[in-house]
C-alpha cells in the first residue's frame, strides 16, 4: 500500500493558481457573454420600440410575471405632464393587455400621507395606457409622492404596483 502525502502550497504557488484560474475563467466566459448579449439587445430594442419618441422611463417594477413601467415626456416626475404606463411580460419583454388601469398620486408630508388623487388612463395600444396628470401647486420642496398603478391582470384579478417618487425643486434664475 502506497501512501501519498499532500504538500502544502506556498504563497507564490497559490498566487500563480489564482492568476491562472482567473485567466481561464475570463477566456471561458467571454464567448458566453457574447451569446447572452444578443438576446439582451433584442429585449432592449423591443422595449425601446414600445416607448414612444419623447418619453422616458421614470420608474419600473416587476411582479406577478409583469413589468410595470411609468413613463413621462420630461423623464422625471413633474406636477403637470402626460404620463404613460407600460405593461410587458418579464420573460420576453412583449407588451401584454391588462384592464381597468388607473393611477393614484398621494403626497407624503412628513409622516402623513395625503388623500390620493386618482387619474384614469386610457389605452393607446397593446399594454400601453396614457393620461394627463395635474398634481396642482407644490407647497413642499422636494415633494414626495406615492404613485400606485391599479390594474386588472389577465385573470381579471385586481393588482397594484407602488412607486415612491420625488418632484425635485426647479432651479430659478
Amino acid at each position: 500500500m502506497t501512501l501519498f502525502r499532500q504538500r502544502k502550497l506556498g504563497s507564490s504557488e497559490k498566487a500563480n493558481m489564482w492568476t491562472s484560474a482567473r485567466a481561464v475563467k475570463s477566456s471561458v466566459s467571454f464567448p458566453s457573454a457574447r451569446i447572452l448579449l444578443v438576446p439582451f439587445l433584442a429585449v432592449v430594442v423591443g422595449v425601446a420600440m414600445q416607448v414612444s419618441v419623447g418619453q422616458a422611463i421614470i420608474a419600473s417594477k416587476q411582479g406577478h410575471n409583469l413589468k410595470v413601467s411609468l413613463l413621462s415626456k420630461s423623464g422625471q416626475l413633474d406636477r403637470k405632464d402626460e404620463y404613460c404606463v407600460l405593461f410587458s411580460r418579464t420573460n420576453a419583454g412583449e407588451p401584454t393587455e391588462v384592464g381597468d388601469v388607473s393611477v393614484d398620486f398621494a403626497q407624503q408630508v412628513g409622516r402623513i400621507r395625503e388623500s390620493p388623487r386618482e387619474f384614469p388612463f386610457s389605452p393607446e395600444g397593446t399594454g400601453r395606457y396614457c393620461g394627463e396628470v395635474d398634481l396642482g401647486k407644490q407647497y413642499y420642496q422636494p415633494a414626495f409622492y406615492y404613485v400606485i398603478v391599479h390594474y386588472a391582470d389577465g385573470s381579471r384579478k385586481r393588482r397594484a404596483c407602488r412607486f415612491f417618487l420625488t418632484i425635485k425643486e426647479e432651479k430659478r434664475r
